[in-house]
């Protein structure tokens, strides 16, 4: 069938007509990229205050808005001893046509590949007069949603001294992205020490270009799976999760953890730990103040509050801490320093003390410093031996030599305590029993485990009353020998030992070489 003379002038006249139109628009798009690139470049040095580079951009407009672009640079103003602010290795962007062409511009999808972002320390006070203005200026693009995989968040410290904080976020999804207002986020990253996961949902901004570390965020975050073992000492599985809200370079958080098999390595049994906390992070650092933890060790309470640098135990750096707790159990914390299931002692304990670990290359045991006070009530011997021999000492020290029973006696323990170069001081240390007072005096060396001990024993009972039959009354004559500061016996006692325990329980008084 033949083609009219007419179909065939305007099926001609339709193809020039496409092939003008795709031949104006090339031209349109070919002369609409530098503008395009332009416009960003402007845009995004008035948004953030910062000198841009962009080597590569491309954009087409049909039949959607598609642009991408290579090595994008901000650094801030007048700060070019400092990383970049923010490089993208290659970024996509996509909207639609209508959408693009609106004031602000939208976008439907911002794609970030490389994504790194370094965020500045606060400008000293330069006595110059502070700029006007909240800090924020609105941004000519609108996102929708932006998708930065792989990206680095690093947070650059006052003291060019200190290390650099570090992020390296897995996944990263952003919505609602350059409105005046906060934008919305979804994170999921590992942590590097100890090793876990991170999952994080929030919101971010808006952005401040004056002081990137007085941007606002708050959000709610989890950890898990975080491996403690790679902290020399220590082993469990901690997971934690909680709020936090302020600005990055000071984060207020409150939250919680748990160790279900926390121990001491090597000789350490496991026990639950769980503690909820408020603290203060530092962002631009790491840097954290406790105020305070409060932590639960298998049923037994104590507090924990102080600052930590990051890092403190890799890099020597300061831990300054004050730990206390008040009438909580013994036994668990026993538990944690011994292998045997059963603790040799149950009671209550108490303490306050002041803990720092100076910086230094020395182990950390050889660094720890301790300085405090602490108490051991209604204490009781779990093994029977021990159980036996520390009734009997209670019942002669009562003139009870003859009572054999082993129930009722409880023992108390309370002193002061130093801890330097490995080795603890006690210069005040009592122990306490039913007809029995004994003060000590001395040191023990935590890795050798010598012990030096020296002190005064007072019972109540005299030396006769302690004993039976013919011996009862043989030592009648030398009672007031002993007799001394109110006390029915009183004795002195030096104790140098290496590796043994800091109480006999066979303990005897035995006189002074010299009377008083």
């Amino acid at each position: 069938m033949a083609v009219s003379r007419r179909t065939r002038i305007i099926l001609y006249s339709t193809a020039g007509l496409l092939a003008a139109l795709a031949i104006t628009a090339a031209i349109l798009v070919q002369r609409f990229n530098p503008i395009a690139r332009t416009f960003v470049i402007s845009a995004l040095r008035e948004r953030y205050r910062s000198d841009i580079v962009l080597s590569d951009f491309q954009i087409s407009l049909f039949p959607v808005v598609h642009a991408s672009g290579n090595n994008l640079v901000f650094r801030l103003q007048g700060r070019h001893d400092l990383p970049p602010l923010i490089r993208v290795r290659r970024f996509t962007v996509d909207a639609s046509f209508i959408g693009f062409f609106r004031s602000p511009r939208r976008l439907r999808k911002l794609n970030l590949e490389g994504l790194e972002i370094h965020t500045p320390p606060k400008r000293r006070d330069t006595g110059q007069s502070p700029k006007t203005g909240s800090g924020h200026v609105p941004s000519a693009f609108l996102m929708e949603e932006v998708v930065a995989n792989g990206a680095t968040l690093e947070t650059l410290p006052a003291d060019p001294h200190k290390d650099p904080l570090t992020f390296q976020i897995g996944q990263l999804a952003m919505h609602t992205v350059g409105k005046d207002r906060p934008m919305t986020f979804h994170a999921e990253l590992n942590n590097a020490k100890p090793p876990g996961f991170i999952h994080s949902d929030g919101e971010f901004g808006p952005w401040n270009q004056d002081e990137p570390g007085d941007t606002s965020l708050s959000g709610h975050y989890t950890f898990s799976n975080a491996n403690l073992a790679v902290f020399k000492g220590i082993s469990g599985t901690l997971s934690s999760s909680g709020d936090y809200r302020g600005k990055l370079d000071r984060i207020e958080v409150h939250g919680t953890t748990d160790v279900p098999d926390f121990a001491l390595t090597p000789n350490g049994r496991a026990d639950h730990l769980r503690s909820e906390f408020q603290a203060t992070v530092d962002g631009t650092n790491g840097n954290t103040w406790l105020h305070p933890v409060r932590a639960l060790l298998g049923t037994s309470a104590f507090e924990v509050s102080g600052a930590i640098e990051r890092n403190a135990l890799e890099k020597h750096k300061e831990i300054d801490l004050e730990a206390r707790t008040k009438g909580t159990g013994l036994a668990d914390f026993l538990r944690l320093a011994i292998r045997s299931p059963k603790p040799p002692m149950i009671g209550k304990i108490g303490f306050h003390t002041k803990v720092k670990i100076p910086p230094g290359e020395t182990p950390v045991v050889q660094r720890l410093q301790l300085d405090g006070a602490f108490t051991l009530d209604d204490v009781n011997f779990t093994g029977k031996d021990v159980e036996q021999k520390i009734a009997s000492l209670s019942h002669r020290a009562q003139g009870e030599p003859n009572d054999t029973s082993t129930t009722g006696v409880a023992a108390r323990f309370a002193g002061m305590f130093s801890l330097r170069d490995a080795t603890l001081s006690l210069p005040k240390l009592r122990f306490d029993l039913p007809g029995a007072r004994v003060a000590l005096d001395g040191h023990y060396a935590l890795q050798s485990g010598e012990i030096n001990f020296q002190g005064t024993a007072k019972l109540d009972a005299t030396v006769s009353q302690m004993t039976t039959g013919l011996k009862h009354i043989l030592l009648k004559p030398v009672d007031p020998l002993f007799r001394r500061d109110g006390a029915g016996t009183a004795a002195h006692r030096n104790q140098r030992h290496a590796r043994q325990p800091l109480f006999s329980a066979g303990y005897r008084p035995r006189p002074e070489t010299r009377r008083r």
